[in-house]
């Protein structure tokens, strides 16, 4: 059995929350400018619905350039990085995984909902994050911050996940747009679950989530550099992130995202390829939402998925 991970000394968890937020208002920069003004777009699907622009891609180069400064044995995986340059060799112990912009179809279409997220991880566990987002005060944007255990802050006031037992009907909740058509409730569950609502940027829920505006998210399937630095940030609000990883069929609470590290630690490819469905809130409501979700039976689905298992049985054979 693997020994565990040494402990992260208190100066360099503050320094590494330092940075962050740093880095966080620098990239808040580069976005605030670029903002409803002329962008170079491209795209990453051949159906032109998911868009990466010059800011994202300048935001992206920012973060690496100042983390490979400040701290040069750490690792980095960004979204807008191809991978084919990545290596198979073990992640370093620490990592930061970044989204440049999160939400990036809002920002093209001139609606103030993105983030701007960096999350970072110590031998697979989160360890700190910071996220720009857009907000109406006199700096013109917030970064909520946060290491752990340091609690959760929206500049310098303390933030904390919304208090409640159960649902509140008035109250808004994160889903994502295709929830009712994959997702239902138990048939017996009892009440309202509260107000949807859409963003179109997971970071920016899981923030709304930290800092209480929601009382809680739902995501089915977000990559790591989507939800780690939210992921973190609810944490450390007092909430509660819920998981569950290929394989399994219970919910549990987040502490690593990769159980195995300690003895076998990914590479950079393998982390590239992350993706969980995540329940976000405070302790009682996320298992409670968390374990009354069910999948819904989609025919077409099912018989893409029995002709995929066919066709590898039939070239195994």
């Amino acid at each position: 059995m693997s020994s565990p991970s040494p402990a992260v000394s208190p100066d360099l968890a503050q320094e590494i929350e330092n940075a962050a937020v740093e880095m966080a208002w620098g990239a808040g920069d580069i976005l605030s400018r670029s903002f409803r003004s002329q962008l170079t777009i491209e795209y990453k699907d051949k159906n032109n619905l998911d868009p990466v622009t010059s800011a994202d891609k300048e935001t992206q180069q920012y973060l690496a350039d100042a983390i490979s400064a400040r701290f040069p044995g750490h690792g980095i995986l960004g979204e807008e990085t191809s991978g084919e340059d990545e290596s198979d060799d073990p992640s370093p112990d620490f990592l930061w995984v970044l989204d440049p912009l999160d939400g990036t179809t809002n920002f093209l279409n001139g609606l103030p909902v993105y983030a701007s997220s960096i999350g970072v991880l110590h031998r697979g566990r989160p360890q700190a994050g910071a996220l720009y987002l857009p907000w109406p005060n006199t700096d013109g944007g917030l970064v909520l911050h946060c290491r752990r255990g340091g609690g959760c802050f929206a500049n310098d006031d303390p933030v904390e996940v919304f208090a409640t037992e159960k649902p509140v009907g008035n109250r808004l909740v994160g889903v994502p747009g295709f929830f009712p058509v994959t997702t239902r409730v138990r048939q017996d569950w009892k009440g309202s679950l509260g107000e949807p609502r859409t963003t179109g940027s997971i970071a920016y829920e899981l923030a709304m989530t930290a800092m209480g505006s929601m009382q809680y998210a739902v995501f089915g399937a977000p990559r790591m550099w989507d939800m780690l630095g939210g992921a973190i940030a609810v944490q450390e609000a007092k909430g509660t992130v819920m998981t569950k990883f290929r394989g399994e069929k219970t919910w549990h609470p987040l502490d690593s995202l990769v159980p195995t590290w300690d003895g076998k630690p990914p590479s950079l490819k393998e982390l590239r390829r992350w993706v969980a469905p995540l329940v976000a809130g405070n302790a009682d409501l996320a298992p409670l939402i968390a374990h009354n979700l069910r999948p819904r039976f989609r025919p077409a689905v099912q018989a893409k998925r029995l002709a995929g298992r066919l066709r590898r049985k039939k070239s195994g054979s």
